[in-house]
Parts: structure tokens; sequence; C-alpha cells
């Protein structure tokens, strides 16, 4: 029998032949030598997969995407303006580039095209790099924390290492650390106990999970640290710490920092251990919703009203067998804390009346989803605008702190005190 393809799965099948070749010949030059290996060239894309993308980007853009007041009709316009650059793309990791140039045109967040490697790797659960996070310091690149089984943990890094040099050069920027996978970079680090150490590491693939973890200062304070609502939320163990947690803290904080966000149901999941059963939290604008508004009120796209028109909103659905937390609760943000987890936050904060500590959130809050295009591009897209409890719309306007704190200062231990003083005045009066 003879197998028939179609022009898509042609261009598909041909594009990723080429992709594998490219892998092998460079992991088969990396080998294990001791410095970086040159760059090679990616292969060059298909130009009739770059016009299947540009299709179903525009397709999904047009018709779809949903943000109150944001005129995604103006797609062709901003292609327009960035076309020459669009067309000079040779790569799928520049074309990818290129395109999301036009997509900031919109002005909002959570509308984004994945270039094929970065999205097989959202879709595992992988990433690729060194797999730590930094800071800027005045010595340097401050590492705030190392993904467990991660190139950098394999290599000795760990969270307060200050990465003096990368490369031979003064780590100054993030940009000194970032290297291409399979190449490898040397790095000067000054440990915690003042050694000065040389390491190489090699940027490769490895898992992006990182469990959540529940750490106890004293006997009655729990610090519970949650990395994301995506696929690495562990629901199990969630609620196995939060039975711990509720067994005999009085108080909790939950850390969020550099939460990038993730699934609403498993946001709710986590509310719902922290609230009442059927707690509004907020309300998700659709079109559909709008649309329906618009029918029996003036029209608007003002999300704030329609919010406070739409009879559906948002609540704690509680199906594990544990209870909410009834102690005081005080929420960790940083730039980093971005979509569900600010959510998260402002719930807590409107509903459960917990104090956010540290610094701005990311202001970064559409429900979204992805739609899988030509090549192995992926495009993520909003399609619902979301409004607090309290009439507050999180899009653009990222959460404050009720307690700043800066990022030199121990953020939790800052929390703690803020809740213990909290405490200690209700218990006064």
């Amino acid at each position: 029998m003879k197998l028939e393809l179609t022009q898509p799965d042609r261009l598909y099948v041909r594009h990723m032949l080429r992709r594998i070749a490219f892998l092998l010949l460079t992991f088969s030059a990396v080998g294990s030598l001791a410095q970086p290996a040159p760059v090679t060239a990616l292969p060059a894309l298909e130009p009739a997969v770059k016009q299947a993308v540009l299709e179903q980007v525009e397709d999904v853009v047009t018709r779809i995407a949903f943000v109150p007041g944001v005129d995604f009709s103006k797609w062709p316009g901003f292609l327009q303006t960035h076309r020459a650059d669009v067309d000079k793309a040779e790569t799928d990791v520049a074309f990818a580039r290129e395109l999301n140039a036009v997509l900031k045109e919109f002005g909002v967040s959570h509308i984004h095209l994945s270039a094929p490697r970065a999205a097989q790797m959202r879709a595992t659960g992988m990433r690729s790099g060194l797999g730590i996070t930094v800071k800027k310091v005045d010595t340097g690149l401050e590492v705030t924390s190392v993904f467990p089984g991660s190139p950098a943990a394999t290599s000795g890094l760990e969270a307060g290492d200050v990465i003096v040099e990368a490369g031979g050069k003064p780590a100054s920027d993030t940009a000194a650390i970032r290297v291409d996978p399979g190449q490898k970079i040397d790095l000067t680090l000054k440990k915690k106990s003042g050694e000065t150490k040389q390491v190489t590491v090699e940027a490769k693939a490895f898992s992006g999970r990182r469990p959540e973890a529940l750490t106890w200062i004293g006997e009655d304070t729990a610090v519970l640290k949650l990395w994301t609502f995506s696929t690495g939320y562990d629901r199990k163990n969630v609620e196995a710490l939060m039975k711990e947690i509720d067994a005999k803290a009085k108080f909790l904080v939950v850390d969020l920092r550099s939460n990038g966000g993730g699934a609403v149901v498993n946001l709710n999941h986590f509310l719902s251990m922290l609230m009442p059963n059927q707690t509004p939290i907020g309300t998700f604008i659709s079109k559909s919703v709008a649309d329906d508004y618009a029918k029996m009120k003036p029209a608007t796209a003002d999300p704030l009203t329609i919010a406070a028109w739409a009879p559906k909103k948002f609540k704690t659905n509680r199906r594990e067998a544990v209870e909410p937390f009834t102690g005081k609760i005080a929420v960790l943000l940083n730039r980093g804390s971005a979509s569900a987890s600010e959510i998260c936050a402002a719930a807590l904060k409107e509903s459960r009346g917990a104090a956010i500590v540290g610094s701005k959130s990311a202001g970064a809050v559409l429900a979204s989803t992805y739609r899988q295009l030509p090549g192995g591009f992926e495009l993520q897209y909003p399609f619902e605008d979301y409004v607090t409890i309290k009439g507050t719309r999180l899009e653009g306007h990222p959460l404050e702190p009720d307690v700043a704190v800066e990022v030199t200062d121990d953020v939790v231990q800052k929390a703690i005190d803020f809740l213990k003083k909290v405490g200690a005045v209700l218990r006064a009066a």
C-alpha cells in the first residue's frame, strides 16, 4: 500500500529531517571538547513552511484571539511594517523572533510564537541551558536558584554563589552566561564560603520540574514554595504539604517568586485548600461574555464594567480532603510572578486578608491556549481577560506589595516578621 502525504505533511517531514541532521552534526562536533564548540548555522527554513505559519497565525490572531479593547484585525498592518525583517529571517529561531516583534505591537501578554525546539520543550517540561536563575549584583551575577539535576547543579553551583567571570570576561549582565545547547562555558565563582572556584558547565537539556517544598521556621511558621501552576504542579505533593501545614502552622508564607503561572485548574486546586468552598475569586471575560453584555447594555470594551455585570464567577471548588487553612498568610512576589500566580496572590489578599511581600508582579494576566502550527511551531494566544472579585484588572496592572522588600534583604523573614506583628496587634485588640 502506498502512503500518500499531503503537502503540509511533506513540508513538515522535510523540515524535521533537516533539523535531525543538524542536531546529529552539532552533538557529534561537541563531543567532550573543553572549549565551546563553534556555532553551526541552523538549517534554512523552507519558504513554504514560513508561508503556512504566516497564514495560520493570521487566522488565529484575527479570528480567535480576544482581549477587550484590543483590535486584532490590525495584524496585517503590523505585519506589513515588519515585513522586510520577517522575509529576511532564514532560520526557525530568527523567524519566530521577528514574528514576535509583530505580535508585541498589540501591547498585551500571552501572545507568542515559539520555534519548534522551544515548543517541544514546553510540551515535555524540559528546559535547555545551564539551569540557573541569577540577579545582577555589584560583583557579578548572583545565583538565586539552581534547577535540580541541571548542568549547573551537577557542576556544583549553589544558590548564593556569585559568577564573577564567564568565558574569561566579567559577568556584567545575563547575556554573559547565555550559551547554545552543547556548548561549554568557563565560570569563575565566588562561593558563599568566600572561596574562589573555577568550573566548566555545558549547556544541555534538563527537566524543568522543581518539586514544591515546605520549610519550617520555628514550630508554627511554614514557608511553602510553589514554582509553577503548570504541568510541573504535583497535586498529591501539594495536598500532603498542606495537610502538614494545617496540623501545626499558625502562619503561612506562600512563595510565588518567579512562578510564571500555569493552568487555572491547578490554581483552583491550591486556592481551594486556603479558602472555603465556592468562594468567588474573580471573573474571566471571554468574547461571548463581552458580546452578551453588548446586546443588553451600551457597547463598551471596559473589562471592569463587563466583569461587574457578568453573572458567572470563578470560584473555589474544593474536592480534596484538606480543610482550608485558617491561619495568617503572606504571599511573596517578584517581577517573575505572573498570570496564575498573580491571580492567586490577588485572591488571597482580597478574600483572605493576605499580605503581599516583595516587589511588583509582572502584570501579565490573560487566559491563553496554544495552537500547533506547521513545521513544529507553536502559537500561544489569549482568549479571555480577568478581573478580580473586587474589581481589579491585573493585565497591565502589576500587584503592588504591602511590604516592599529590596532584593538584597531576607524577603522570607520580612514576611514572617510582618505576619507575627499583625497577629500580635490582633491579639492585643
